[in-house]
Protein backbone atom coordinates (compact mmCIF):
# COMPACT_ATOMS: atom_id res chain seq x y z
CA UNK A 1 0.00 0.00 0.00
CA UNK A 2 2.66 2.31 0.91
CA UNK A 3 4.73 1.71 -2.15
CA UNK A 4 1.45 1.97 -4.32
CA UNK A 5 1.13 5.74 -2.44
CA UNK A 6 4.82 6.56 -2.87
CA UNK A 7 4.61 5.72 -6.89
CA UNK A 8 1.09 7.32 -7.02
CA UNK A 9 2.81 10.67 -5.47
CA UNK A 10 5.86 10.77 -7.74
CA UNK A 11 3.85 10.27 -10.93
CA UNK A 12 1.81 13.58 -9.79
CA UNK A 13 4.54 15.48 -9.40
CA UNK A 14 6.35 14.78 -12.67
CA UNK A 15 3.05 15.30 -14.61
CA UNK A 16 3.24 18.56 -12.50
CA UNK A 17 6.42 19.48 -13.55
CA UNK A 18 6.49 18.33 -17.58
CA UNK A 19 2.89 20.90 -17.06
CA UNK A 20 4.58 23.84 -15.66
CA UNK A 21 7.43 23.62 -17.92
CA UNK A 22 5.06 24.20 -20.68
CA UNK A 23 3.97 27.53 -19.68
CA UNK A 24 6.67 28.59 -16.99
CA UNK A 25 4.94 32.43 -16.43
CA UNK A 26 1.11 30.66 -15.72
CA UNK A 27 0.34 32.08 -12.48
CA UNK A 28 -2.09 29.09 -11.73
CA UNK A 29 0.62 26.77 -12.83
CA UNK A 30 3.38 28.34 -10.63
CA UNK A 31 0.84 28.37 -7.87
CA UNK A 32 0.49 24.24 -8.84
CA UNK A 33 4.04 23.78 -9.11
CA UNK A 34 4.30 25.59 -5.51
CA UNK A 35 1.33 23.26 -4.32
CA UNK A 36 3.42 20.11 -5.23
CA UNK A 37 6.61 21.63 -3.10
CA UNK A 38 4.22 22.45 -0.35
CA UNK A 39 2.71 18.45 -0.44
CA UNK A 40 6.76 17.46 -0.73
CA UNK A 41 7.48 19.55 2.38
CA UNK A 42 3.98 18.12 4.05
CA UNK A 43 4.99 14.50 3.50
CA UNK A 44 8.43 14.73 4.52
CA UNK A 45 6.94 16.01 7.82
CA UNK A 46 4.68 13.54 7.85
CA UNK A 47 6.99 10.78 7.89
CA UNK A 48 9.57 12.31 10.52
CA UNK A 49 6.62 13.26 12.90
CA UNK A 50 4.80 9.79 12.20
CA UNK A 51 8.11 7.33 12.23
CA UNK A 52 9.87 9.13 15.22
CA UNK A 53 6.67 10.56 16.58
CA UNK A 54 3.89 7.74 17.39
CA UNK A 55 4.01 5.03 19.56
CA UNK A 56 5.25 1.83 18.62
CA UNK A 57 3.14 -0.43 20.58
CA UNK A 58 -0.16 -0.28 22.74
CA UNK A 59 -0.66 -2.57 25.67
CA UNK A 60 -3.75 -3.03 27.03
CA UNK A 61 -3.29 -5.95 29.68
CA UNK A 62 -0.30 -6.79 31.92
CA UNK A 63 -1.32 -10.43 31.67
CA UNK A 64 1.67 -12.57 31.19
CA UNK A 65 1.65 -15.57 28.12
CA UNK A 66 4.25 -18.01 28.14
CA UNK A 67 5.45 -18.79 24.25
CA UNK A 68 6.46 -22.13 23.77
CA UNK A 69 6.23 -23.00 27.47
CA UNK A 70 9.62 -21.35 28.70
CA UNK A 71 8.78 -17.42 27.25
CA UNK A 72 7.10 -14.61 29.39
CA UNK A 73 5.29 -12.25 26.68
CA UNK A 74 2.48 -9.77 26.94
CA UNK A 75 -0.34 -9.47 24.49
CA UNK A 76 0.25 -5.62 22.05
CA UNK A 77 -0.84 -4.29 19.50
CA UNK A 78 2.12 -3.22 17.23
CA UNK A 79 1.00 -0.27 14.96
CA UNK A 80 2.82 0.80 11.65
CA UNK A 81 4.25 4.06 12.78
CA UNK A 82 3.78 5.86 9.11
CA UNK A 83 0.08 5.56 9.76
CA UNK A 84 -1.13 4.23 12.95
CA UNK A 85 -4.58 2.76 12.42
CA UNK A 86 -6.14 -0.73 13.03
CA UNK A 87 -6.43 -2.38 9.50
CA UNK A 88 -2.25 -1.98 9.35
CA UNK A 89 -1.65 -2.96 13.28
CA UNK A 90 -0.61 -6.18 13.66
CA UNK A 91 -1.22 -8.19 17.44
CA UNK A 92 1.63 -9.86 18.75
CA UNK A 93 3.13 -10.98 21.78
CA UNK A 94 6.20 -8.63 23.11
CA UNK A 95 8.90 -9.69 25.20
CA UNK A 96 8.80 -8.03 28.86
CA UNK A 97 11.28 -5.94 27.97
CA UNK A 98 9.78 -4.63 24.89
CA UNK A 99 12.30 -5.27 23.01
CA UNK A 100 11.20 -8.53 20.72
CA UNK A 101 7.76 -9.72 19.25
CA UNK A 102 6.46 -13.19 18.76
CA UNK A 103 4.08 -14.40 16.21
CA UNK A 104 0.28 -15.51 17.11
CA UNK A 105 -1.53 -18.33 15.99
CA UNK A 106 -4.19 -17.73 14.27
CA UNK A 107 -6.52 -19.08 17.22
CA UNK A 108 -4.65 -17.36 19.65
CA UNK A 109 -4.76 -13.87 17.93
CA UNK A 110 -8.58 -14.11 17.26
CA UNK A 111 -8.93 -14.90 21.04
CA UNK A 112 -6.92 -11.91 22.33
CA UNK A 113 -7.83 -9.60 19.76
CA UNK A 114 -11.97 -9.91 20.87
CA UNK A 115 -11.16 -9.66 24.61
CA UNK A 116 -8.38 -6.50 23.67
CA UNK A 117 -9.65 -4.49 20.95
CA UNK A 118 -7.49 -2.38 19.42
CA UNK A 119 -8.31 1.30 20.22
CA UNK A 120 -7.03 4.19 17.55
CA UNK A 121 -4.44 6.55 19.71
CA UNK A 122 -5.89 9.82 18.39
CA UNK A 123 -3.65 11.60 20.82
CA UNK A 124 -1.07 10.46 18.31
CA UNK A 125 -2.60 11.46 15.39
CA UNK A 126 -3.81 14.80 16.75
CA UNK A 127 -0.28 15.59 17.33
CA UNK A 128 0.67 14.58 14.09
CA UNK A 129 -1.38 16.33 12.18
CA UNK A 130 -0.97 19.44 14.79
CA UNK A 131 2.33 19.36 13.55
CA UNK A 132 2.37 19.10 9.88
CA UNK A 133 -0.79 21.86 9.78
CA UNK A 134 0.69 24.87 11.90
CA UNK A 135 4.63 23.67 9.73
CA UNK A 136 2.52 24.58 6.33
CA UNK A 137 0.20 27.01 7.10
CA UNK A 138 2.72 29.09 9.05
CA UNK A 139 5.18 28.83 6.13
CA UNK A 140 2.40 30.49 3.85
CA UNK A 141 1.83 33.23 6.02
CA UNK A 142 5.38 33.63 6.36
CA UNK A 143 5.89 33.46 2.05
CA UNK A 144 3.33 35.95 1.92
CA UNK A 145 2.15 34.16 -1.74
CA UNK A 146 -0.98 36.72 -2.43
CA UNK A 147 1.33 39.30 -2.67
CA UNK A 148 4.25 37.12 -4.44
CA UNK A 149 1.74 36.95 -7.39
CA UNK A 150 0.38 39.85 -7.44
CA UNK A 151 3.98 41.25 -7.91
CA UNK A 152 4.91 38.54 -9.99
CA UNK A 153 2.20 39.42 -12.53
CA UNK A 154 3.12 43.11 -12.77
CA UNK A 155 6.31 42.64 -13.32
CA UNK A 156 5.34 40.22 -15.74
CA UNK A 157 2.90 42.06 -17.47
CA UNK A 158 5.37 44.92 -17.81
CA UNK A 159 8.00 43.21 -19.55
CA UNK A 160 10.61 45.68 -18.81
CA UNK A 161 13.82 46.00 -16.87
CA UNK A 162 12.09 48.68 -14.52
CA UNK A 163 9.24 46.36 -13.38
CA UNK A 164 11.84 43.23 -12.97
CA UNK A 165 14.11 45.55 -11.00
CA UNK A 166 10.91 46.55 -8.47
CA UNK A 167 9.85 42.75 -8.31
CA UNK A 168 13.92 42.19 -7.43
CA UNK A 169 13.98 45.20 -5.39
CA UNK A 170 10.96 43.59 -3.06
CA UNK A 171 11.61 39.91 -3.45
CA UNK A 172 15.64 40.83 -1.88
CA UNK A 173 14.01 42.51 1.15
CA UNK A 174 13.57 39.56 2.93
CA UNK A 175 15.44 36.44 3.57
CA UNK A 176 12.66 34.13 3.38
CA UNK A 177 10.80 36.15 0.78
CA UNK A 178 14.52 36.33 -1.34
CA UNK A 179 14.69 32.50 -0.61
CA UNK A 180 10.87 31.81 -1.90
CA UNK A 181 11.54 34.10 -5.15
CA UNK A 182 14.61 32.13 -6.35
CA UNK A 183 13.45 30.96 -9.17
CA UNK A 184 11.78 34.10 -10.39
CA UNK A 185 14.90 35.64 -9.78
CA UNK A 186 16.46 33.02 -12.73
CA UNK A 187 13.62 34.16 -14.91
CA UNK A 188 14.37 37.63 -14.69
CA UNK A 189 18.00 37.35 -15.74
CA UNK A 190 16.89 35.50 -19.06
CA UNK A 191 14.09 38.34 -19.44
CA UNK A 192 16.14 40.91 -18.76
CA UNK A 193 18.49 39.39 -21.83
CA UNK A 194 15.37 38.72 -24.05
CA UNK A 195 14.54 42.82 -23.76
CA UNK A 196 18.06 43.34 -24.33
CA UNK A 197 18.18 41.70 -27.67
CA UNK A 198 14.38 42.71 -28.32
CA UNK A 199 15.69 46.18 -28.44
CA UNK A 200 19.10 45.75 -30.43
CA UNK A 201 17.05 44.16 -32.90
CA UNK A 202 14.97 47.11 -33.42
CA UNK A 203 17.50 49.16 -33.47
CA UNK A 204 19.22 47.55 -36.03
CA UNK A 205 15.88 47.08 -37.67
CA UNK A 206 15.53 50.92 -38.24
CA UNK A 207 18.66 51.49 -39.00
CA UNK A 208 18.57 49.43 -41.62
CA UNK A 209 15.74 51.19 -42.58
CA UNK A 210 17.20 54.53 -42.92
CA UNK A 211 20.17 53.06 -44.49
CA UNK A 212 17.59 51.73 -47.16
CA UNK A 213 16.12 55.24 -47.76
CA UNK A 214 19.79 57.22 -48.30
CA UNK A 215 19.05 59.14 -44.62
CA UNK A 216 21.43 59.64 -41.95
CA UNK A 217 20.56 58.77 -37.93
CA UNK A 218 23.21 60.44 -35.80
CA UNK A 219 20.85 59.49 -32.95
CA UNK A 220 20.79 55.50 -34.12
CA UNK A 221 24.15 55.43 -34.79
CA UNK A 222 25.05 56.92 -31.45
CA UNK A 223 23.06 54.81 -29.92
CA UNK A 224 24.86 51.91 -31.63
CA UNK A 225 28.16 52.85 -30.62
CA UNK A 226 27.22 52.81 -27.11
CA UNK A 227 25.55 49.36 -27.51
CA UNK A 228 28.20 47.79 -29.36
CA UNK A 229 30.67 49.46 -26.23
CA UNK A 230 28.52 47.41 -23.73
CA UNK A 231 27.15 50.03 -22.10
CA UNK A 232 23.68 51.11 -21.13
CA UNK A 233 23.91 54.84 -19.75
CA UNK A 234 24.78 57.56 -21.55
CA UNK A 235 25.49 61.30 -19.48
CA UNK A 236 24.57 64.03 -20.77
CA UNK A 237 26.29 67.20 -20.23
CA UNK A 238 25.88 70.48 -21.22
CA UNK A 239 28.31 73.76 -20.96
CA UNK A 240 27.39 77.03 -22.49
CA UNK A 241 30.67 77.62 -25.48
CA UNK A 242 33.42 79.54 -23.74
CA UNK A 243 34.01 83.27 -24.11
CA UNK A 244 36.91 85.02 -23.67
CA UNK A 245 35.61 88.80 -23.87
CA UNK A 246 33.97 90.37 -20.90
CA UNK A 247 30.24 91.70 -22.30
CA UNK A 248 30.89 95.08 -21.74
CA UNK A 249 33.63 95.15 -24.35
CA UNK A 250 31.32 93.77 -27.07
CA UNK A 251 29.46 96.50 -29.21
CA UNK A 252 27.65 94.22 -31.56
CA UNK A 253 24.71 93.56 -29.90
CA UNK A 254 24.01 90.92 -32.44
CA UNK A 255 27.16 89.30 -31.49
CA UNK A 256 26.78 89.89 -27.92
CA UNK A 257 23.41 88.16 -28.33
CA UNK A 258 24.91 84.66 -29.80
CA UNK A 259 28.45 85.05 -27.66
CA UNK A 260 27.36 86.55 -24.19
CA UNK A 261 23.70 87.10 -23.70
CA UNK A 262 23.32 83.79 -21.39
CA UNK A 263 26.75 84.08 -19.66
CA UNK A 264 26.16 87.45 -18.29
CA UNK A 265 22.22 87.76 -18.15
CA UNK A 266 21.16 91.17 -16.24
CA UNK A 267 23.60 93.07 -17.72
CA UNK A 268 22.56 92.00 -21.17
CA UNK A 269 18.83 91.89 -20.76
CA UNK A 270 19.68 95.81 -20.43
CA UNK A 271 21.47 96.31 -23.63
CA UNK A 272 19.17 94.44 -25.17
CA UNK A 273 16.58 96.59 -24.08
CA UNK A 274 18.01 99.86 -24.48
CA UNK A 275 18.95 98.65 -28.18
CA UNK A 276 15.00 97.98 -28.83
CA UNK A 277 14.15 100.98 -26.82
CA UNK A 278 16.46 103.38 -28.75
CA UNK A 279 14.79 102.35 -32.07
CA UNK A 280 11.29 102.25 -31.21
CA UNK A 281 12.12 106.40 -29.38
CA UNK A 282 13.57 107.24 -32.90
CA UNK A 283 10.52 106.53 -35.14
CA UNK A 284 8.05 109.03 -35.56
CA UNK A 285 5.58 106.42 -35.54
CA UNK A 286 5.82 103.47 -33.26
CA UNK A 287 4.73 100.29 -34.04
CA UNK A 288 2.77 98.55 -31.22
CA UNK A 289 5.46 96.21 -30.98
CA UNK A 290 7.31 99.35 -30.03
CA UNK A 291 5.14 100.99 -27.82
CA UNK A 292 5.07 97.57 -25.87
CA UNK A 293 9.12 98.15 -25.48
CA UNK A 294 8.73 102.08 -24.55
CA UNK A 295 6.22 101.20 -22.11
CA UNK A 296 7.29 97.91 -20.72
CA UNK A 297 8.16 97.95 -16.61
CA UNK A 298 11.77 96.73 -15.63
CA UNK A 299 9.89 93.54 -13.34
CA UNK A 300 8.01 92.61 -16.79
CA UNK A 301 11.52 92.33 -18.82
CA UNK A 302 12.96 88.73 -18.66
CA UNK A 303 16.14 87.62 -19.55
CA UNK A 304 18.08 84.26 -19.18
CA UNK A 305 18.15 82.29 -16.00
CA UNK A 306 21.87 82.25 -14.31
CA UNK A 307 24.14 80.02 -16.65
CA UNK A 308 24.60 77.39 -13.47
CA UNK A 309 20.61 77.03 -13.57
CA UNK A 310 20.76 77.01 -17.22
CA UNK A 311 22.76 74.21 -17.78
CA UNK A 312 21.15 72.01 -15.52
CA UNK A 313 18.07 72.97 -17.26
CA UNK A 314 19.00 72.19 -20.76
CA UNK A 315 20.91 69.30 -19.63
CA UNK A 316 17.23 67.96 -17.87
CA UNK A 317 15.61 69.05 -21.75
CA UNK A 318 18.01 67.28 -23.21
CA UNK A 319 18.04 63.36 -21.45
CA UNK A 320 13.69 64.17 -21.37
CA UNK A 321 13.73 64.53 -25.01
CA UNK A 322 16.40 62.26 -26.09
CA UNK A 323 14.68 59.48 -23.50
CA UNK A 324 11.67 60.24 -25.37
CA UNK A 325 12.80 59.51 -28.82
CA UNK A 326 14.64 56.68 -28.27
CA UNK A 327 11.25 54.95 -27.28
CA UNK A 328 10.26 54.97 -30.73
CA UNK A 329 12.85 53.83 -32.23
CA UNK A 330 14.49 51.26 -29.48
CA UNK A 331 12.07 51.00 -26.12
CA UNK A 332 12.91 51.89 -23.35
CA UNK A 333 14.93 49.69 -21.83
CA UNK A 334 18.45 49.36 -24.03
CA UNK A 335 19.69 53.03 -23.29
CA UNK A 336 19.39 55.47 -20.91
CA UNK A 337 20.19 58.98 -20.91
CA UNK A 338 20.66 60.85 -17.38
CA UNK A 339 22.23 64.13 -16.59
CA UNK A 340 25.55 64.73 -14.96
CA UNK A 341 24.24 65.97 -12.22
CA UNK A 342 23.24 62.21 -11.37
CA UNK A 343 27.28 61.32 -11.94
CA UNK A 344 28.54 64.00 -9.78
CA UNK A 345 31.34 61.54 -8.19
CA UNK A 346 32.30 59.15 -10.82
CA UNK A 347 33.45 59.60 -13.79
CA UNK A 348 31.22 58.36 -16.59
CA UNK A 349 32.10 55.67 -19.73
CA UNK A 350 29.74 57.61 -21.76
CA UNK A 351 29.06 60.62 -22.20
CA UNK A 352 27.52 63.28 -24.71
CA UNK A 353 28.98 66.54 -24.16
CA UNK A 354 27.04 69.42 -25.60
CA UNK A 355 28.32 73.36 -25.89
CA UNK A 356 25.79 75.63 -26.66
CA UNK A 357 24.77 79.33 -27.82
CA UNK A 358 21.69 81.38 -27.37
CA UNK A 359 21.28 82.81 -30.48
CA UNK A 360 18.35 86.15 -31.16
CA UNK A 361 17.97 88.46 -34.39
CA UNK A 362 17.60 85.32 -36.61
CA UNK A 363 14.77 84.42 -38.96
CA UNK A 364 14.58 81.72 -41.41
CA UNK A 365 11.42 80.55 -43.14
CA UNK A 366 8.58 80.54 -40.30
CA UNK A 367 10.34 80.53 -37.42
CA UNK A 368 12.74 83.60 -35.94
CA UNK A 369 14.06 84.99 -32.51
CA UNK A 370 14.65 88.21 -30.89
CA UNK A 371 12.64 89.95 -27.78
CA UNK A 372 9.13 89.05 -28.09
CA UNK A 373 6.17 91.73 -26.31
CA UNK A 374 3.03 91.01 -25.14
CA UNK A 375 0.49 92.15 -22.34
CA UNK A 376 -0.48 91.05 -18.61
CA UNK A 377 -4.23 91.04 -18.80
CA UNK A 378 -4.47 91.48 -15.02
CA UNK A 379 -4.19 95.44 -13.36
CA UNK A 380 -2.19 94.02 -10.67
CA UNK A 381 0.31 91.32 -10.03
CA UNK A 382 1.92 89.46 -7.09
CA UNK A 383 5.75 88.18 -7.76
CA UNK A 384 7.27 86.06 -4.47
CA UNK A 385 4.41 87.84 -2.70
CA UNK A 386 4.92 91.44 -3.54
CA UNK A 387 2.45 93.22 -5.47
CA UNK A 388 3.65 95.11 -8.46
CA UNK A 389 1.70 97.22 -11.28
CA UNK A 390 0.93 94.56 -14.21
CA UNK A 391 1.51 95.81 -18.32
CA UNK A 392 3.64 94.56 -21.19
CA UNK A 393 6.06 92.05 -20.79
CA UNK A 394 9.26 91.19 -22.68
CA UNK A 395 11.17 87.92 -22.98
CA UNK A 396 13.29 86.44 -24.76
CA UNK A 397 12.62 83.73 -27.56
CA UNK A 398 15.64 82.50 -28.51
CA UNK A 399 17.18 79.69 -31.17
CA UNK A 400 20.57 77.61 -30.21
CA UNK A 401 23.64 76.39 -31.59
CA UNK A 402 24.81 72.96 -30.64
CA UNK A 403 28.34 71.07 -30.49
CA UNK A 404 27.92 68.02 -29.39
CA UNK A 405 30.69 64.85 -29.48
CA UNK A 406 29.91 61.40 -28.05
CA UNK A 407 32.94 60.24 -25.77
CA UNK A 408 33.29 56.34 -24.85
CA UNK A 409 35.67 55.76 -22.21
CA UNK A 410 37.76 58.91 -22.79
CA UNK A 411 37.74 58.58 -26.56
CA UNK A 412 35.61 60.42 -28.95
CA UNK A 413 33.13 58.59 -31.02
CA UNK A 414 31.48 60.73 -33.23
CA UNK A 415 30.41 64.94 -33.32
CA UNK A 416 28.01 66.92 -35.22
CA UNK A 417 26.73 70.19 -35.13
CA UNK A 418 22.81 72.06 -35.11
CA UNK A 419 21.61 74.84 -35.75
CA UNK A 420 18.14 75.47 -34.26
CA UNK A 421 15.37 77.66 -34.09
CA UNK A 422 12.08 77.67 -31.80
CA UNK A 423 8.82 76.85 -33.35
CA UNK A 424 6.53 79.53 -32.40
CA UNK A 425 3.32 77.63 -31.01
CA UNK A 426 5.82 76.08 -28.49
CA UNK A 427 7.43 79.00 -27.63
CA UNK A 428 3.94 80.81 -26.64
CA UNK A 429 3.25 78.81 -23.87
CA UNK A 430 6.41 80.60 -22.10
CA UNK A 431 4.62 83.65 -21.93
CA UNK A 432 3.93 84.42 -18.38
CA UNK A 433 0.09 85.31 -17.76
CA UNK A 434 -0.69 84.43 -14.26
CA UNK A 435 -1.37 87.30 -11.72
CA UNK A 436 0.18 85.29 -9.14
CA UNK A 437 3.70 84.59 -10.39
CA UNK A 438 7.00 83.06 -7.77
CA UNK A 439 10.33 84.88 -8.40
CA UNK A 440 11.31 86.48 -11.38
CA UNK A 441 14.41 83.88 -11.21
CA UNK A 442 11.97 81.27 -11.33
CA UNK A 443 9.44 82.82 -14.17
CA UNK A 444 12.96 83.44 -16.46
CA UNK A 445 13.15 79.27 -15.20
CA UNK A 446 9.90 78.40 -16.74
CA UNK A 447 10.35 80.38 -19.82
CA UNK A 448 14.15 79.11 -20.53
CA UNK A 449 12.77 75.28 -20.23
CA UNK A 450 9.94 75.97 -22.78
CA UNK A 451 12.00 77.69 -25.34
CA UNK A 452 14.62 75.67 -24.93
CA UNK A 453 12.15 71.98 -25.10
CA UNK A 454 11.51 73.92 -28.41
CA UNK A 455 15.13 74.13 -29.65
CA UNK A 456 16.10 70.46 -28.35
CA UNK A 457 13.26 68.90 -29.70
CA UNK A 458 14.56 70.45 -33.56
CA UNK A 459 18.20 68.64 -32.27
CA UNK A 460 16.18 65.96 -32.19
CA UNK A 461 14.59 66.05 -35.42
CA UNK A 462 17.96 66.75 -37.02
CA UNK A 463 19.67 64.15 -35.40
CA UNK A 464 17.44 61.79 -36.67
CA UNK A 465 17.47 62.74 -40.39
CA UNK A 466 15.31 65.80 -40.95
CA UNK A 467 16.66 68.73 -42.88
CA UNK A 468 17.08 72.12 -40.90
CA UNK A 469 15.53 74.29 -43.73
CA UNK A 470 12.66 71.89 -44.17
CA UNK A 471 12.45 72.51 -40.31
CA UNK A 472 12.09 76.22 -40.40
CA UNK A 473 9.93 76.21 -43.06
CA UNK A 474 7.37 74.28 -40.82
CA UNK A 475 5.57 75.13 -37.03
CA UNK A 476 3.07 72.97 -35.28
CA UNK A 477 -0.95 74.44 -35.22
CA UNK A 478 -0.96 73.05 -31.83
CA UNK A 479 -4.43 73.93 -31.63
CA UNK A 480 -5.71 72.67 -34.57
CA UNK A 481 -7.79 69.21 -34.16
CA UNK A 482 -5.95 67.96 -37.81
CA UNK A 483 -2.50 67.85 -36.02
CA UNK A 484 -3.79 66.19 -33.22
CA UNK A 485 -5.30 63.49 -35.01
CA UNK A 486 -1.98 63.34 -37.85
CA UNK A 487 0.08 62.95 -34.70
CA UNK A 488 -2.52 60.31 -33.41
CA UNK A 489 -2.42 58.41 -36.75
CA UNK A 490 1.42 58.45 -36.62
CA UNK A 491 1.72 57.04 -33.48
CA UNK A 492 -0.53 54.45 -33.57
CA UNK A 493 1.25 53.38 -37.02
CA UNK A 494 4.43 52.85 -34.80
CA UNK A 495 3.05 51.24 -31.87
CA UNK A 496 1.37 48.48 -34.12
CA UNK A 497 4.68 47.73 -35.97
CA UNK A 498 5.99 47.68 -32.03
CA UNK A 499 3.61 45.45 -30.64
CA UNK A 500 3.91 43.42 -33.46
CA UNK A 501 7.44 43.07 -33.23
CA UNK A 502 7.38 42.90 -29.55
CA UNK A 503 4.80 39.66 -29.95
CA UNK A 504 7.15 38.13 -32.37
CA UNK A 505 10.14 38.48 -30.36
CA UNK A 506 8.71 37.89 -27.23
CA UNK A 507 7.43 34.66 -28.09
CA UNK A 508 11.42 33.34 -29.23
CA UNK A 509 13.22 31.35 -26.86
CA UNK A 510 16.68 33.15 -25.58
CA UNK A 511 19.05 31.39 -27.82
CA UNK A 512 16.93 31.86 -30.96
CA UNK A 513 16.25 35.39 -30.57
CA UNK A 514 20.07 35.65 -30.14
CA UNK A 515 20.22 34.61 -33.53
CA UNK A 516 18.10 36.95 -35.11
CA UNK A 517 18.77 39.81 -37.34
CA UNK A 518 17.74 43.26 -37.57
CA UNK A 519 18.55 42.80 -41.32
CA UNK A 520 16.16 40.16 -41.84
CA UNK A 521 13.39 41.39 -39.40
CA UNK A 522 13.51 44.75 -41.48
CA UNK A 523 13.01 42.64 -44.82
CA UNK A 524 10.11 40.82 -43.40
CA UNK A 525 8.37 44.75 -42.25
CA UNK A 526 10.02 46.70 -44.81
CA UNK A 527 6.77 48.53 -45.89
CA UNK A 528 5.56 49.36 -42.52
CA UNK A 529 9.31 50.74 -41.72
CA UNK A 530 9.70 52.63 -44.54
CA UNK A 531 6.35 54.10 -44.04
CA UNK A 532 7.03 55.18 -40.09
CA UNK A 533 10.34 57.02 -41.10
CA UNK A 534 9.04 58.67 -44.29
CA UNK A 535 6.46 60.07 -42.43
CA UNK A 536 8.86 61.39 -39.76
CA UNK A 537 10.81 62.61 -42.25
CA UNK A 538 7.84 64.54 -44.13
CA UNK A 539 6.51 66.17 -40.74
CA UNK A 540 9.36 67.04 -39.30
CA UNK A 541 9.31 64.98 -35.76
CA UNK A 542 5.90 66.38 -34.96
CA UNK A 543 4.74 63.12 -33.22
CA UNK A 544 7.70 63.18 -30.84
CA UNK A 545 7.39 66.93 -30.42
CA UNK A 546 3.55 67.02 -29.12
CA UNK A 547 4.57 64.02 -27.33
CA UNK A 548 7.06 65.46 -25.48
CA UNK A 549 4.99 68.72 -24.73
CA UNK A 550 2.53 66.43 -23.52
CA UNK A 551 5.19 64.46 -21.12
CA UNK A 552 7.30 67.31 -20.62
CA UNK A 553 4.91 71.14 -20.56
CA UNK A 554 2.03 69.87 -18.59
CA UNK A 555 2.44 72.38 -15.65
CA UNK A 556 3.04 75.19 -18.74
CA UNK A 557 -0.19 74.09 -20.64
CA UNK A 558 -2.27 72.01 -18.42
CA UNK A 559 -5.38 72.97 -20.72
CA UNK A 560 -3.70 72.96 -23.84
CA UNK A 561 -1.58 69.40 -22.47
CA UNK A 562 -5.46 67.81 -21.40
CA UNK A 563 -7.44 68.88 -24.78
CA UNK A 564 -4.18 66.98 -26.74
CA UNK A 565 -4.59 63.76 -24.99
CA UNK A 566 -7.81 63.55 -24.92
CA UNK A 567 -7.62 63.59 -28.94
CA UNK A 568 -4.06 61.59 -29.21
CA UNK A 569 -3.96 59.27 -25.77
CA UNK A 570 -1.98 59.13 -22.86
CA UNK A 571 1.56 59.29 -24.20
CA UNK A 572 2.81 56.83 -21.32
CA UNK A 573 1.11 54.29 -23.49
CA UNK A 574 3.70 53.86 -26.15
Amino acid sequence: MIKIVILACFVLWMFIRQLTKSKPNSIWRIKLKRLSRYALIGAIVWLITIAFGSVKYQIYTDKVFTYQGNIQTIFAWQENRLLPIESLSTPVLLSLDYETTYPLTEKSAQSLTQSYPYEPYYLGVSQFLGTVLSFFFLLSYLSRHISTDRRWQEALASDSKAGYRDFLHWANSKKLRRLHCFAMEKKIDIAMQSIDQRARLKLEMYRQGYNAQGLNSAFLEMLNEVVKSGYNSITVKATHHDNFKPLAEVRDITAAALNFGAREPKLFMERYYQHYLSNALNKETPAKFDTMVINAPEHLRFSYPEPSSANSLLEKQLASVLNQGKKRFTGDDLVEFTTSSSSLFSQPNVCLEVSYLCQLGTKKGSRQTSIWAGENPNKLITMNGTEYPGGNILWLVFGMAFNWRLLINGKEISTGHCSTLPDSEICNLSRPQKQHMPAKSEVEKQIFEVVALSNVSVFFAQLMGVEADSINQHTINLKDKKTAEKVKTQNQASNELTEKLEDALRGEALEELMKSSGVELYQQNKAAVDSIISDYIKNNGDTDTVLMIIDLLGDSAPELVGWLTSLIGDSSDE
